[in-house]
């Protein structure tokens, strides 16, 4: 009999909420632990009771609401108490002298605190205001952030993006206007100016290094355009149709059917004499039949007998698999059976 042992396992006991459990009919086998998910408390099974008449497995700690207390399996438990406050006892506040400090006289048990003066003075507001270059005010009584909204002294301009402004001593704008033809020096070399093309320091024309104009019909003068050649492709259904066609040097035709089948391409000016055209001669077919079959060959294996090498098929794999046992198979090690012992490694956190 074999031991398998298994890692990396997850147990996951059986759950429930308080609710689900409350109505749950299930009986717990002994030794059987369950959770409430709502307070993640364990009860552990004794094969006869519901859950409603198990105990609690441990004891559940929360926070409670109540100061001074923990709630323990459902209930609040008092932990710690404060003193009633007297004149020489603390109920819960420290003492402590100095600016900003709570003060408790130690015969009355009164409490007091410094700077209270000091923080009167903002009960009423107070106005803050800008002057000068910059103007602006507001109401400041210590409740919350001011924010002042500021303008600038001087001339208003209509908002807008100019290219030429004019400022004050301080920096304050005081006049804007766009650049005019007027305010552009004269004679600036081409190489101080960024941003312009090659074509800019060319001439017009059609000698070597001009850039060529379009005429009045919108075309490129022929003495700038270089020789073309294109080449058109033709169909005839003989050689006869062929030698009719008005064709260049270079031009091909296909004759599609006859004795004279083929693609030729014209050799020479003349398309009307047959020597021009020159047949086009496809390599010779290095293969001319498979297994027997000429043209679209389409092979099955009832084409080709199997010799020593046996052909697949689905009754072959079953009658083999089926043949074999578990431990045949290449991870049959690893497979666990009824007739061995199990160990369940969860493995370390």
């Amino acid at each position: 009999m074999a031991t398998q042992t298994l890692k990396n396992v997850i147990l996951q006991l059986r759950t429930g909420s308080a609710t689900q459990w409350a109505a749950s009919t299930r009986i717990l086998a002994v030794g059987e632990p369950g959770v409430e998910i709502d307070s993640g408390r364990i009860k552990i099974g004794d094969g006869t009771n519901l859950w409603s008449a198990l105990p609690w497995s441990g004891a559940a700690i929360s926070k409670s609401g109540t100061n001074g207390s923990l709630t323990v399996n459902g209930a609040d438990v008092v932990v710690y108490s404060l003193p009633t406050a007297t004149s020489d006892t603390l109920g819960g506040i420290k003492s402590s002298s100095g600016t900003g400090k709570v003060t408790v006289d130690s015969s009355t048990g009164t409490a007091s605190v410094g700077n209270v003066v000091s923080a009167d003075r903002l009960s009423s507001s107070r106005t803050i205001s800008l002057s000068g270059d910059v103007t602006g005010s507001g109401s400041f009584n210590g409740s919350a952030n001011l924010a002042i909204t500021t303008a600038l002294a001087g001339q208003a301009f209509t908002a807008g993006t100019y290219t030429k402004v004019t400022v004050n001593s301080k920096g304050i704008v005081t006049g804007v206007a766009n650049v005019g033809a007027a305010d552009m020096p004269s004679g600036i070399p081409v190489a101080k100016i960024s941003g312009l093309g090659s074509a800019a320091t060319k001439n017009t024309g059609t000698a070597s290094g001009n850039i060529p104009v379009l005429g009045s019909d919108g075309k490129l003068d022929t003495a700038v355009l270089p020789a073309l050649a294109i080449t058109d492709t033709f169909t005839a259904t003989s050689k006869a149709d062929m030698l009719k066609l008005t064709a260049q040097t270079g031009d091909v035709c296909v004759i599609s059917s006859g004795g004279d089948k083929g693609s030729y391409i014209l050799t020479k000016d003349d398309p009307t004499t047959a020597a021009n055209w020159q047949l086009l001669t496809p390599p010779a077919d290095a293969v001319t039949s498979v297994n027997g079959k000429t043209g679209v060959v389409t092979l099955t294996t009832a084409n080709i007998a199997e010799g020593s090498n046996l052909y697949w098929t689905q009754a072959r794999f079953d009658t083999a698999f089926a043949a074999k046992n578990s431990t045949q198979l290449k991870d049959g090690a690893s497979i666990v059976k009824t007739t061995d012992t199990v160990v369940i490694n969860c493995g370390n956190a």
